[in-house]
This record gives structure tokens, sequence and C-alpha cells, in this order.
């Protein structure tokens, strides 16, 4: 049987909770240290509390300490392990080849998206080295993703939702160039998201001041079933920024579609334990989301920017019909609600307000608005939605029958659970014989109130001389009883660990600064696997002009119809730049692999 994972984000104890519950089988948590999320970073403590939660329903957490390492960093980053190790952490998701030489306690690898992982033979070098689990780029096709399935037998993990980086990931340096916030060191300021401008050598301008890297954000809903079959065992959804609300709705909206897959599949079953009796329905849309794409899933495609805006815009609610003031009159495409947060695009920007009430079809906003008729009104905070979402938690429960057997006047309580692991009690008091012909029956019905346990029982039977048990004393038992399987669920709980290495793979290229290189571990990495003299990493160079500073599978000429393979005239002269107030940046394009890269002064 395959198991499949769903992989949602924690950038916080009550983002892990919301992850879990609403059926999650792993979460992905930043460390206080050395995450790509700086401002996402959380105390062993805190991450041992969310591993004790993960494990009850067999789940998974996984720690990300995927920067770039310095020299002096090294130690601090091995003792780091050491305690996510001791905290129950399952495993590490890291960028730098440095932890491969560290001596760390035996935890499995998962080897970061930021590794650029975009071919088999760069897969295949990973499995070579002792990786357990490699995190797509996210810009392969399903063609692309089959082949690497075929190349290898490691856990292949997928994006499938959230936020997309124009760059790849992990060659990325734009940020780092401009203002020394380095996106391999957790700290990108994000420029990507800024307002550039397209011109040609001549000096005309294709496109002035907008948001022409800024890519909407992920989705692959429906090319779940596609991706199952071709092989992918984890499937992420990205945003360990957001907040626990759009965790837990993007969380349940995938885990509502992998439970209705494998109801149909009786091959597959999820990673972990549990059912989830979830406190609303959910709907992406409703959350944070840039507008959506499919990105490379189905090959190239337009459509894969808001040149307007990099902002959240939720979902189209309404068309404005006039307006005076503070009133809008609209024509709503689903009720409207006070409190909600309403935005629409004028005058190039995304401009918002809130809703004081709403009396039919006229909207009363907290501030004068000046919504051009016609304008599309999207749903940037849907504020029943939230409180639905925020005030009423979901439950995720084992699944359990218990079996009550009467042995010389005792009672023998066992729990099975949907895993089959089991426990039992037996009572120390001793019973009278029932004079009620329904006393088992009562009895099963008592055993089976497991609220607040964590457990759900459907069925309780009961075999043998019926017994006069007060509800008070089988209460207690069947407490220890669920105590005792909570237990024996821990324990039975395997542990991923780290794969053997191979010490003589060799480094199958290119050999250039982009291998990331920022510390002396690193380097000796790759020297025992054939690499001379690997360069040092952007983040140490001394000569950061001339370079690629990102490298791009997303091409804006193919964006705005101007595909130079296709195009027979051209409009404008190239070479062409982008440029803002934070510089001009030569854009390259390789039209024999359909890459763009940009070029620092």
């Amino acid at each position: 049987m395959r198991r499949l994972e769903l992989l949602a984000p924690a950038r916080d104890e009550a983002a892990a909770r919301a992850a879990i519950l609403n059926g999650a089988d792993a979460v992905y948590i930043g460390a206080p240290d050395f995450g790509a999320r700086k401002a996402a970073g959380n105390s062993v403590e805190t991450i041992e509390r969310v591993a004790t939660l993960a494990h009850r329903f067999h789940a998974r957490v996984l720690a990300t300490l995927n920067t770039l390492l310095y020299d002096d960093e090294l130690e601090a980053a091995a003792r780091l392990v050491r305690a996510l190790y001791n905290a129950g952490v399952d495993a590490l998701v890291i960028q730098d080849m440095a932890f491969l030489q560290l001596d760390l306690p035996p935890i499995a690898l998962h080897a970061s998206t930021q590794m650029h992982n975009f071919s088999p033979e760069r897969v295949k070098f990973l499995e070579a080295v002792g990786f357990r689990r490699v995190v797509l780029a996210r810009e392969l096709s399903l063609e692309q993703l089959r082949e690497i399935r075929r190349e290898t037998s490691l856990e292949l993990e997928c994006f499938v939702h959230g936020a997309l980086c124009v760059s790849l990931s992990g060659q990325c340096y734009l940020s780092c160039y401009l203002s020394g916030r380095s996106a391999n060191r957790g700290e990108c300021a994000q420029p990507c998201r800024a307002r550039w401008s397209l011109v040609d050598s001549a000096g005309k301008v294709i496109a002035r001041d907008k948001y022409l890297l800024s890519l909407k954000d992920l989705n692959l809903s429906r090319r779940l079933p596609a991706l199952i079959e071709a092989g992918v065992d984890s499937f992420k959804i990205e945003g360990r920024l957001k907040d626990a609300a759009h965790v837990a709705n993007v969380t349940r909206h995938y885990a509502s579609l992998f439970d209705a897959y494998i109801s149909s599949h009786p091959d597959f079953a999820r990673a972990s334990s549990g059912v989830v009796a979830a406190s609303f329905v959910p709907d992406p849309e409703r959350t944070f989301n840039r507008g959506f794409t499919e990105y490379f899933f189905a090959g190239r495609s337009t459509g894969m920017i808001n040149a307007d805006t990099p902002k959240s815009t939720g979902k189209r609610v309404a068309r404005v019909m006039g307006g005076e003031g503070n009133r809008l009159t609209a024509e709503a495409i689903e009720p409207l609600h006070n409190a909600d947060g309403l935005c629409y695009l004028a005058d190039g920007e995304l401009k918002g307000f809130n809703v004081n009430r709403v009396e039919g079809n006229i909207v009363y906003c907290n501030e004068r608005v000046n919504v051009p008729p016609g304008a599309w009104l999207y749903r940037n905070r849907d504020h029943l939605f939230l409180n639905r979402v925020e005030r009423q938690e979901s439950a995720r429960e084992v699944r359990v029958r218990i079996e009550i057997r009467a042995i010389d006047r005792r009672l023998l309580l066992t729990a099975i659970d949907e895993d089959g692991l089991a426990a039992s009690t037996r009572t120390d008091e001793r019973f009278e014989p029932a004079t009620r012909p329904d006393m088992p029956e009562l009895l099963c019905r008592q055993a089976r109130k497991c609220g607040g346990t964590g457990f759900r029982c459907d069925q309780a039977t009961y075999d043998g001389e019926p017994l006069f048990a007060p509800a008070a004393i089988l209460n207690r038992y069947r407490r220890l009883l669920l105590q005792a399987l909570d237990a024996t669920r821990l324990q039975a709980l395997s542990p991923w660990t780290r794969l053997p290495s191979s010490p003589d793979a060799p480094f199958p290229g290119p050999v250039d600064w982009r291998l990331n290189v920022t510390n002396a571990l690193a380097g000796r990495f790759y020297r025992d696997r054939g690499v001379d003299s690997p360069p040092p990493g952007f983040e140490i160079s001394a000569d950061r002009s001339g370079k690629a500073v990102m490298h791009c599978r997303y091409c804006i000429l193919f964006e705005i119809g101007a595909c130079l393979k296709r195009a027979s005239t051209l409009d404008f002269q190239l070479p062409l730049y982008l440029h803002n107030r934070s510089g001009r940046f030569l854009l390259e394009f390789d039209c024999s692999t359909c890459f763009t890269r940009l070029i620092s002064p």
C-alpha cells in the first residue's frame, strides 16, 4: 500500500496545531536559527510540544535548517540539531552540504528545494550521498516529475500550493546584491514583489512600473491525481509566514481532496492516522492568495503573474454599479457581510476598505471611496469565514474499537486502533452480576464516550457474564486504557533515520559559484566528490558584477506575447533591461533552454 503525505507549514505552534488538527500528515517548522524564513523561528521547547501532538497521530515534524552556514556557525548548528533530535524531530530540511560533514545524530536528511533539485542527475547524486527525500524544484512539469521518479527510489516531495519564487530556489541573489539580505540566509527582501520597468537598448519603455516578476500563487488542487500517479510521495503547502487560519483552511482543503481520492483507490492510504471533524468548509480563495497559477505543470503558459499587485486579492465577490461618498451599489456574486475587507484595482494599484454594513445591494464603507462603475470587488478578509475557522477548532481523532470481557467478575478492557495497535487494562474491582439485561449495552455505550481524548470509538463489544459496573468506575478505566494506547502508539512510531552516504559519488556538475559554498566543510564535501576548487558562494564573494542574480524559467517576453522563438518581427531592440530605483539589470534570454537570467551591472 502506498502512503501519501500532506505536508503543511507551521509559522508557530498555533499554525502547527491548526495544520495537524485539520489533517496534515506532517508539518515543517523553523527552529530558533538557520531557517530560510528568519521571521518564523521557534524554540526547541515549542517544537517538542508540536512533535508530541503530531506523533499522537503518527504525523511527522520536519525542522527547516535550510540556510547557508558560515564557518563560525557550524558548531552552533550541530548543537541545535542534537537538541532537535532529542525533542523528537523526525527529519531536517537542509541546503548546506556542511551538515553531511558534521558529527550529528542519525536524523533523516531532506534536500531543500533551495538545492535546485531540477534534474534526474541531481536527484540521483543526492540519493547517493545520504538524503532520504528531495524537495523538487517548483518549475518542473508533470513529465519532468515522471522522469525523475523513473530514475530514483528517493522520496519525492512536490509543492502543490502557495507562493512561488520567480527564480530557481537557491539561485536568487538579487536581494543579497541590492541590500545584503540573502535569501539563502533567510533574509530575502523580496525585490521580485517590487515594481519594475522593462526597457530596450534604445530606451523604449515596453512596460512601466509593473510587478513584472511577481508570480501568482501555485494551486495544483485539480492536479493531485496526476501527481499521485506520477509517483510523488509528499505534497507540500508553502506558507511558513502564514497565520493559523490560512494554514487550517488550505490544509483542510487538500486533506479533503486526498481523502476523496483514497476512498476510491484502496491501494493508497494517508501517511498518518485519524479522522477530522472540521469546523468549517475550506476554500483557498477565502484566505491569502495573489490569484492562482499551475505554473509549469502542463508546460509554459501566460498569466503566471499579476502585474497590477503583489498583494492578496482574495475572492472576487461583486461588481460595482455605482457609488457616492461612503456608499457603493454592487451586484454581489455571493453575500457580503459586515466587517468584510474588500479591495479593487484602480489607477494601477490595489485599494481597499472595510464594510460597515450591507443593506440589500448597498454597501456602506468605513471611508469615502471612489470605485469606478464596472470594477470588480474582491474580498481579501472574509469576516464570517475567519470567525468560523478561528472560534471553533477542528477535532482530529484516531479511530478505535473497545472490547470488554467479563472474567472472574472483573472487566478486561482492550482498545484496538485503526493501525492495529492495541492496549489493555483490567479492573482491580470485582463486580456483582447485573440485574438488568441491557447492562452490557449500557457499558458499551459508556465505553464509547471518548470525547477530548484524541480517540473516537464507534464500536464497543461486551463478552461474558453481564456485570454491574458503575459509570464512574468504567470511565476511570477507559481513561487509563486510552492513555495506555496513546503510549503504545508513540512507542510504535518507527523513527526515520539517515541513509548511508557513498563517499565517492562524483558530483554531476556544473561547477560554479552557484554551488553556494560559504564554509570550509561544504568546500570539503565537494572536493571529496571530485570538485577541485569549489568557488566561494555569492554571499562571501568579493566579485558580484556580471553575475546571474536570478535564473528563471518564467519568461517576461513570453508573458507579454513577445517570445523570441515565435515572433517574426520585434518592435524593440535587444538587449532588454529591468530597472527601478534599486538598479538596472540586463535580461539575458537563453532560448535554447527557455531560461531567463537577470545579470548584475
